[in-house]
């Protein structure tokens, strides 16, 4: 790769970079809103899978931050398809009368890579990789981070997940306050 190709490349992180609208402010506010105070925030993927690691990365940024929240799913305890099932028990007993807001990573069509999609409703985690696990949440946030036909999960660049993930939290983090 020259020198060049990092400013003029067309797989470069600005093509994928999530406008500042990619997340419809007042959807999301509603949203937040709709999960009442102090919800739970559960951050899913894997820290292992660059693709993946969507949500360890915004869990572990609303920790940081102190989000006025219930965050599980970070960089040092990921909620992965290995443990989605006993995690979301254990939300159910400690916070049972919480609403869950659920962030996972996506994939879709080459156009959607960095896009940031907001629904009232639960999302079906590793259901892109023909796994069965439990839907979870009342509100989801998922952002796009790779045509499958084009790039596999684990070669997605970081750059790419790391902006959407700080895009995530920025917002996640305003509509808590």
């Amino acid at each position: 790769m020259k020198f060049d190709d990092f400013f003029d490349s067309p797989l470069g992180i600005a093509e994928y970079d999530a406008p500042i609208d990619a997340i419809d402010t007042l959807e999301l506010d509603c949203a937040l809103l709709s999960l009442g105070e102090r919800p739970v925030i559960l951050c899913i993927g894997s820290d292992r899978v660059t693709g993946d690691c969507l949500g360890p990365i915004v869990g572990q940024m609303l920790i940081e931050r102190n989000a006025n929240a219930f965050v599980y799913g970070n960089l040092t305890r990921p909620v992965t398809a290995l443990n989605l099932k006993e995690s979301i028990v254990g939300i159910k007993k400690r916070h049972a009368d919480k609403k869950i807001l659920a962030v996972d990573s996506s994939v879709g069509k080459l156009c959607d890579v960095g896009k940031i999609r907001v629904a009232f409703g639960s999302i079906a985690p590793g259901s892109a990789d023909g796994k069965k696990l439990p839907k979870v949440g009342d509100v989801s946030v998922t952002a796009t981070v790779t045509d499958l036909s084009k790039t596999p999960l684990s070669a997605v660049r970081l750059g790419i997940v790391y902006s959407l993930a700080r895009k995530v939290t920025d917002r996640i983090m305003r509509g808590l306050q």
